[in-house]
C-alpha cells in the first residue's frame, strides 16, 4: 500500500533539503546481492520449527534486561490494541524475552512527513516501516538506517529462513540489507472494487475492463447521485486515476522508475534500460488518459475532494460512499457481511485488469514494503531479537500479525484464516499487519478469497511467469543529485496529484508543471541514464 498529501510532500521535500544535505534523496529500490547470512539461508520453503526457534535469539540471556521497544507503523490504533499487546508481552516473556512494545500509529496521509521528521530530529524509535515508494531510498542516503546483516547473523535466523534467497537478493540497497523485505508475493496483487449490487441494479454485465469501470461509472452518477463513482486514494500517487491503468498496461510496459517514488514522469518503457522523461515527449497513451481523467472529474465522476479527504478507498466503499475504487489486493476488500454499512444488498467484487498471460509482465522482484531499525535505536539487538521471536512460529506471528485466535482470528484448515475484527480484510485485525513481520512462510490465505483470487495470487508467486527486469540488481546513487531530488519534490508536490487525477486542467497545468520541474528532473534523468550505462556494461 505512498507520497502524501500536497502540502505535506511540499513540507517534506524543503525538509530533505534542509535537514539531510548528507543525502535525503529519493533513489531506486535495488536489487543482487548475496543474503546477509553468508552461510546458505534455507528458502521459504523451509518453515522453521514451530516450537523451540522461539527460544533460540534469547538463550544468551541477552533478552533478560527489560527494554520496551518503541515500533512505528502505519495506520491507527484500533480497539482490539491493548490485549493484543499483553497477549503478546506475556508470550514474550514466556520465550524468554523481557521486552516490552509500544506501537505509535501515524496516519497513512500524514505518513511520509511525520516519519521524516521522526527520523530527521534523531527520536528514538527501535523499529519503523518504510518503503521504496514513501522514502526508503532517501532515508538510507541520508544515513538514518542500519544496515541489518550482522544483526540477522547474531539474532535473526528465523526472519532469515522464511525469506528465499531470491528475496533476499531481490531486496539490497546498494548491497546492503538494509531493510527485512515484507511480503508474500513478487509483485503486489491489486484490483478495482466496484458495488456488485448496484451493477447487477443497473442491468449491466460482469466488468472486465477500464472502459467497463467508466461505463458503470457513470451509470452510477446517473442512478445513484449520491455515491462518488470512483475513490481514488486520497494520499497515494501509486492509485491516481492515471497510475492505476499505467500499471496494468502490459502492452504498454510503463512503470515509474522509483527515484521519485511511483511518479511516471520519469519512467521505463520496455525492458532496455533507458529512461524516459514525459517533459521531454509525452507518451500519447498516457496523455490520453490523463485528458479523460480531467473529464471524469469534471464530470463528477472523481471525487471531487480527492486532494483534501482522508478517507482511503477501502473505507470509502464500506461506508457506501464509494462505488469503485481501486484495492491493493486481488480479492475482496470486505465481506457482503462488512458492507451492510452501504446497504442492506451492498456488495463489492474485485475487477482484475492485471494481465496473466505469462511473461507479459516485467518484474525485478523487489517488495513494496520494509521494517528497518534507525540508527538512533539504542535496543538494536532486542528489536531484531523481538523481530526473530515474531517470525518463529505460526503462533507468534499470527498474534502479531492478525491478533488473538479465537477473538480477532480463527483457523479455517491448515492454510487459511477467518477474520473476526469487524470490518476488517486480509491485511487487519492485529498489531501491524502487513507492516512488520509478514512473510510468505507463516502468512494465511483468508477464507472470503474464492478459487479466482487464490488462483490471481498463486500467478504472482512464480518467478517464472515474469520477465526479469534487465535492471535486477541495479542501485541508483542518489547524492550526485539529492538537491534536484528536494527541487523536483516541491514541484511534483503541486502539480502531480491534481493532473494524474483530473483535479487540474492538463491543458493548463501541464506546461506549468514542465517549466517548474524539467530543469531538476532532466539532471536526475541524465545521472540515472549514466549509472544504469555503467550498471548494464559491467554485467
Amino acid at each position: 500500500m505512498k507520497q502524501k498529501r500536497l502540502a505535506y510532500l511540499m513540507f517534506a521535500a524543503v525538509l530533505c533539503l534542509t535537514v539531510a544535505l548528507s543525502g535525503c534523496s529519493k533513489s531506486n529500490s535495488a536489487n543482487g546481492t548475496k543474503a546477509p547470512a553468508e552461510a546458505n539461508t534455507p528458502t521459504a520453503s523451509d518453515t522453521p520449527s514451530a516450537s523451540n526457534d522461539a527460544e533460540d535469539t534469547a538463550s544468551n540471556n541477552v533478552g533478560s534486561d527489560p527494554v520496551t521497544l518503541k515500533i512505528v507503523v502505519p495506520g491507527t490504533k484500533e480497539a482490539n490494541y491493548e490485549p493484543i499487546k499483553q497477549a503478546v508481552e506475556k508470550k514474550l516473556a514466556a520465550d524468554g524475552q523481557n521486552t516490552k512494545i509500544d506501537f505509535i500509529y501515524v496516519d497513512w496521509s500524514d505518513l511520509e512527513q511525520k516519519t521524516k521528521v521522526m527520523l530527521a530530529s534523531g527520536e528514538n524509535i527501535d523499529l519503523i516501516f518504510d518503503a521504496p515508494w514513501l522514502h526508503m531510498n532517501q532515508m538510507i542516503a541520508a544515513g538514518y538506517y542500519e544496515d541489518l546483516s550482522d544483526l540477522l547473523n547474531k539474532f535473526g535466523s528465523n526472519v532469515l529462513k522464511n525469506r528465499s534467497q531470491q528475496m533476499w537478493d531481490a531486496n539490497t540497497f546498494n548491497g546492503k540489507t538494509m531493510g527485512i523485505p515484507l511480503g508474500i508475493y513478487l509483485t503486489q496483487g491489486h484490483s478495482i472494487n466496484i458495488r456488485k449490487d448496484l451493477r447487477e441494479e443497473l442491468g449491466l454485465p460482469p466488468v472486465k475492463t477500464w472502459d467497463d469501470v467508466v461505463k458503470f461509472a457513470y451509470a452510477v452518477k446517473e442512478k445513484y447521485p449520491k455515491i462518488t463513482p470512483y475513490w481514488p486514494h486520497p494520499s497515494d500517487i501509486t492509485y491516481s486515476v492515471v497510475n492505476w491503468q499505467v500499471r496494468d498496461d502490459s502492452e504498454l510496459q510503463m512503470r515509474p522508475t522509483g527515484v521519485i517514488g511511483a511518479d511516471l514522469v520519469l519512467n521505463y518503457k520496455g525492458n532496455d534500460g533507458k529512461v524516459f522523461n514525459l517533459f521531454d515527449e509525452m507518451e500519447p497513451k498516457v496523455w490520453d488518459m490523463i485528458i479523460q481523467a480531467r473529464k471524469m472529474y469534471t464530470d463528477k465522476i472523481i471525487n471531487q475532494d480527492t486532494l483534501t479527504t482522508k478517507l482511503a478507498t477501502g473505507d470509502a466503499l464500506q461506508q457506501g460512499k464509494a462505488a469503485a475504487a481501486p484495492i491493493m489486493l486481488f480479492g475482496l476488500t470486505h465481506t457482503k457481511d462488512q458492507m451492510s454499512q452501504a446497504g442492506e444488498n451492498a456488495e463489492v467484487e474485485s475487477v482484475r485488469l492485471f494481465d496473466f498471460t505469462p511473461g507479459k509482465n516485467i518484474s525485478n522482484f523487489a517488495q513494496d514494503n520494509f521494517v528497518a531499525i534507525p540508527k538512533a535505536s539504542k535496543n538494536k539487538e532486542r528489536a531484531m531479537m523481538f523481530l526473530d521471536w515474531a517470525n518463529a512460529n505460526e503462533e507468534n506471528y499470527m498474534l502479531v500479525e492478525h491478533g488473538i485466535e479465537g477473538t480477532d482470528w480463527e483457523k479455517v484448515g491448515d492454510k487459511k484464516f477467518k477474520q473476526l475484527v469487524p470490518g476488517k480484510d486480509v491485511n487487519g485485525g492485529g498489531l501491524a499487519s502487513f507492516s512488520l513481520v509478514w512473510n510468505p512462510v507463516l502468512e494465511k490465505t483468508i477464507d472470503t478469497d474464492d478459487d479466482e483470487t487464490m488462483k490471481a495470487n498463486d500467478f504472482i508467486k512464480v518467478a517464472d511467469n515474469f520477465t526479469k527486469d534487465i535492471l535486477t540488481g541495479f542501485t541508483f546513487d542518489s547524492a550526485p543529485v539529492k538537491n534536484e531530488i528536494a527541487q523536483y519534490g516541491t514541484v511534483q508536490a503541486k502539480y502531480y496529484m491534481g493532473i494524474f487525477n483530473g483535479v487540474l486542467d492538463p491543458d493548463k497545468y501541464w506546461d506549468k508543471y514542465k517549466k517548474e520541474g524539467s530543469a531538476p528532473l532532466k539532471k536526475i534523468q541524465t545521472e540515472l541514464q549514466k549509472q544504469i550505462d555503467a550498471f548494464l556494461a559491467s554485467k
